[in-house]
């Protein structure tokens, strides 16, 4: 069968409402309050953190150095900031600590509309990864995805044949992109195309990063069925490049959640829409 508006509110709403919290260690808890507050503040001094999270100066310092790792901070003369326009874009690992209990049902929705033999490319996003929890439904399936997590989740996961795409690695992403990606792509034909994206416009999706934007484009180009994941955070920000409309795809599933006079003016667009 092989043929990133409100951005404060769309990175923290459903930590709330899903739970989401909770199945974070205290560690992440605290990290996540960190961004939180620097998303408030351009910046904060680390002395004030120690004493707003109720911890040591040791152990401010450790979760500084953990997002200083992720791209998420960066520290000068005893203050910390963090890139706003960065948070989204620009780590992997923060996203992915984002909307977990949207994306997982997403994920759940989305198996239903993969069949046991279907070859399946699959992208970077941390909302597709979720899929990962239940992909064994429908198997046996063939994966090709440039998606590092995807990868290394589902490695010994029985029935699952892995295609790992080329290119270079993104440290952010956790991906792998390139001329020699989109390449790699292009020479298969595939049964499934299963996206997210950063940001929905209108009637359209964007990313900011136009290698990302190329990965995605040539995945929806040789898909006979295509599939996108939506949460609700996908309103909130913009991104600078179009990467299709949304009327390409076979299904958009998209978080109940979503303010009805969006879901509105996507069903009168004749977007194909299925609520999660």
């Amino acid at each position: 069968m092989l043929e990133q508006s409100d951005i404060t509110k769309g990175a923290f709403s459903a930590m709330e409402p899903d739970g989401d919290m909770q199945h974070l260690s205290k560690a992440d808890q605290r990290r996540a309050e960190i961004i939180r507050l620097l998303m408030e503040s351009p910046s904060v001094q680390i002395k004030d953190l120690a004493t707003r999270l109720d911890v040591s100066l040791m152990t401010i310092h450790r979760d500084l150095n953990d997002l200083q790792n992720q791209g998420l901070v960066r520290r000068l003369r005893g203050s910390v900031s963090a890139e706003k326009s960065m948070l989204f874009e620009s780590s992997y690992l923060y996203r992915a600590r984002q909307h977990v209990g949207e994306k997982r049902r997403l994920a759940r929705a989305a198996v239903a509309h993969i069949e046991p033999g279907n070859a399946i490319v699959w992208d970077d996003s941390s909302t597709t990864f979720h899929v990962t929890e239940f992909i064994e439904q429908v198997a046996p399936v063939t994966i090709i995805t440039n998606a590092l997590p995807v990868l290394e989740r589902l490695r010994e996961t029985p029935e699952i044949d892995l295609i790992a795409l080329g290119g270079k690695y993104h440290r952010a992403y956790n991906g792998f992109f390139g001329l020699a990606c989109e390449r790699a792509i292009r020479s298969y034909r595939v049964d499934v195309a299963l996206l997210s994206t950063t940001t929905i416009q209108g009637l359209s999706m964007f990313t900011q990063d136009e290698q990302v934007l190329r990965a995605k484009q040539a995945m929806i180009e040789i898909a006979r069925k295509r599939i996108l994941l939506v949460d609700e955070s996908k309103f909130h920000f913009s991104a600078l490049n179009h990467v299709a409309d949304l009327s390409v795809f076979d299904v958009v599933l998209i978080s109940g959640t979503v303010d009805p006079s969006i879901i509105k003016l996507m069903r009168d667009g004749g977007v194909k829409l299925q609520l999660v």
